[in-house]
């Protein structure tokens, strides 16, 4: 069955358009992308112990518990940020790397416990980069703003092909309990709000990213190859339907 996406922002009904497996699968990238359960239980239109139990299938309390830490104290987090920020950028910093001169811009995270960064010398494909692992992106200042804007002048698309393993713009593989073992599903925060759709078959994906208005990107020349593999092989079963 294909999978429909869930998007309050069109008010769409999750309960007539998702299967039990997409739904579920819905409630975990909410999850991780950080909006609470209560949240998710009013998106999806279920309870929030509904929500609670998908959650435990993959999280123990433990991470759970610090998860919800870490939400509560996410608003005194930020103002912190703000007042000490040097860049104007949540989480962002700039550093001068003196042994080469290779100057970057860095944002720092942290996942499981554990810090992360994400690094590069163009600060927007920073921003496109943070934005599509559903990570927080908050610009504090209007000098903040207009530094990303002037990077965008030089970004080059092209260079995301190094961020992403499927050889698509803003796409993952997800094990499900599909014939096929995985679904793609294409996901991406704004303001903050989750974006998210899903199928087990790619061109179907791109024909749902399109339809709503959303980017689409083959990063390599074996994502091309496999949308239209994909798309003739779906023509022909269609065909063989009508015969």
């Amino acid at each position: 069955m294909e999978n429909d996406s869930l998007n309050k922002v069109n008010g769409t009904n999750s309960k007539k358009h998702m299967s039990k497996d997409e739904l579920s699968e819905y409630i975990i990238s909410a999850y991780d992308s950080g909006e609470t359960m209560m949240d998710i239980a009013e998106t999806v239109g279920r309870s929030k112990i509904y929500v609670s139990k998908i959650i435990h299938q993959v999280y123990d309390d433990e991470e759970i518990k610090v998860r919800q830490y870490n939400k509560l104290r996410g608003k005194n987090k930020l103002d912190f940020s703000k007042y000490k920020s040097t860049s104007g950028i949540y989480r962002v910093s700039f550093v001068e790397n003196k042994r080469n001169g290779n100057d970057y811009w860095s944002y720092q995270y942290y996942e499981n416990g554990k810090l992360r960064r994400i690094v590069s010398v163009n600060l927007y494909k920073l921003k496109v980069i943070v934005l599509d692992k559903g990570l927080d992106w908050i610009e504090f200042t209007d000098e903040a703003r207009d530094l990303v804007l002037k990077y965008r002048e030089t970004y080059d698309e092209s260079s995301l092909e190094r961020q992403n393993k499927t050889g698509f713009f803003r796409v993952t593989k997800r094990k499900t309990k599909t014939k096929q073992g995985f679904t793609w599903a294409y996901s991406f925060k704004e303001n903050n709000q989750l974006n998210f759709v899903s199928s087990v078959n790619i061109s179907a994906l791109k024909a749902k990213v399109l339809a709503r208005g959303w980017k689409w990107m083959e990063l390599t020349d074996e994502a091309k190859r496999l949308v239209e593999e994909n798309s003739k092989k779906t023509s022909r079963q269609e065909l063989g339907l009508l015969e």
